[in-house]
């Protein structure tokens, strides 16, 4: 890192690098997810996802560089050279990649999809812990411009936990569908409920009808006899 930059620069550029680094994990992440999931609106989400993720790749190396300093796509350790800190990342994202094939070919596709949304989530939530710091260092420093920039990250980080987190129950819900059977599964709510069917209501409508009619022509009949006995 250059010589030039002093110790707030310093810190916010070791910081964005951080980032920088989990966005180019999780590009790899996402590209090997895509390519195992059949389900296509999530297909889609996760999609849209990566090019939101690789914009955040690019914002952040953009504003390093503005910082004065040089993106990196490896973890940012001290003491660790640059080069060695770029291959343990794509050695990491490699291995992750071969876990998720090997899960697919032995897992159907409901379980495939159910893991492999699980990890989606766990490292959305990294990303958000990632640019709440971060932005928090900036507002501290007086840096708005890294302070936007990472706000505005954290706030599509932050939606796309939200989607895994409901497709999460909805992918559980699929397998239940698929690998428990029926008489194993809760009641649902709709079926815990007794019915009452078209004819029951009529003919508790016409009950009800034929009580009031009761009513009404023994009240008249009373007003009768009592105008009878006067």
């Amino acid at each position: 890192m250059p010589d030039r930059l002093n110790e707030r620069d310093t810190k916010l550029v070791q910081w964005l690098n951080e980032a920088h680094a989990k966005e180019a994990e999780l590009e790899a992440d996402l590209t090997a997810h895509i390519a195992l999931t059949q389900k296509q609106s999530y297909k889609n989400r996760l999609r849209r996802h990566l090019t939101e993720t690789r914009d955040h790749k690019r914002r952040a190396a953009s504003r390093i560089k503005q910082l004065g300093g040089a993106a990196s796509t490896g973890p940012s350790l001290p003491g660790v050279p640059t080069a060695v800190g770029e291959a343990a990342g794509k050695a990491v994202a490699a291995v992750k990649g071969q876990v998720g094939t090997a899960r697919a070919a032995v897992t159907n596709q409901a379980e495939t999809h159910l893991r492999n949304a699980q990890e989606e989530l766990r490292e959305e939530h990294v990303e958000i812990a990632l640019y709440t710091r971060l932005e928090t260092l900036a507002e501290e420093v007086g840096d708005r411009e890294t302070a936007q920039l990472t706000r505005g990250i954290r706030r599509e980080e932050e939606r796309m936990a939200r989607f895994l987190e409901a497709e999460l129950k909805r992918l559980v819900k699929e397998l239940v569908k698929t690998e428990i059977p029926r008489e194993q599964r809760a009641p649902t709510r709709h079926s815990a409920r007794p019915r009452t069917t078209t004819k029951a209501r009529a003919r508790s409508r016409g009950g009800t009808r034929t009580a009031r009619a009761s009513s009404s022509s023994n009240s008249t009949r009373n007003r009768s006899r009592s105008r009878a006995a006067s």
